[in-house]
């Protein structure tokens, strides 16, 4: 009988051990990609109205990763065909033009892209593509290409009076002018 105990126990034992066997290998691997995680870069790029007038349209360029891109390079292989001045042109943007050497996490560059109130039809239907190369700091490289194009912001128009804090204060400002210019309208007759 004793020994058929520890047999039972010896198994018991066993099969516990290779559950924690199995059981840290798992949480190791969770460790290794959680790891992995907090040192990507990941950069993303896209359209946003102007909080103050929707026809103004900026491209946004932001690192949402949580690691370091470094070496960052822009290669435009579709331009915007509809710029309403040369200055505007992503080619001459500080991104595009040097590259950027160090993109933080959660930083971001915002370029103004476009004014949609000129040329709305044209500008609507044209695209804009490049490709984003960038390291990390293990200097394994990422690769994205991408196709960014106006219509898919079309229908966004804006709250007035705005819904975040800074467009709310701006509106009001406004609103007070307005009054005011009113007031001394009012006064000189």
């Amino acid at each position: 009988m004793n020994d058929c105990l520890q047999i039972i126990f010896s198994g018991i034992v066993a099969i516990s051990t290779v559950v924690y066997a199995v059981l840290t290998w798992k949480l190791v691997s969770e460790t290794r990609e959680t790891r992995k995680l907090q040192i990507t870069p990941d950069i993303h790029a896209y359209f946003e109205k102007s909080e103050v007038d929707a026809s103004f349209v900026y491209l946004i360029i932001e690192n949402i990763g949580y690691g370091i891109a470094k070496n960052v390079k822009f290669q435009i292989t579709k331009d915007f065909q509809y710029y309403d001045f040369e200055i505007q042109k992503l080619a001459d943007k500080g991104a595009f033009k040097s590259g950027v050497k160090n993109f933080y996490s959660k930083q971001r560059f915002r370029y103004l892209f476009t004014d949609l109130s000129k040329k709305y039809d044209e500008k609507i239907k044209d695209n804009v593509k490049f490709l984003i190369t960038y390291e990390d700091i293990y200097k394994k490289v990422f690769t994205k290409d991408l196709n960014l194009s106006l219509d898919e912001i079309t229908g966004m128009g804006i709250i007035t009076p705005p819904d975040s804090y800074l467009g709310r204060v701006a509106y009001e400002l406004k609103e007070i002018r307005n009054i005011l210019k009113t007031d001394k309208k009012s006064d000189k007759k």
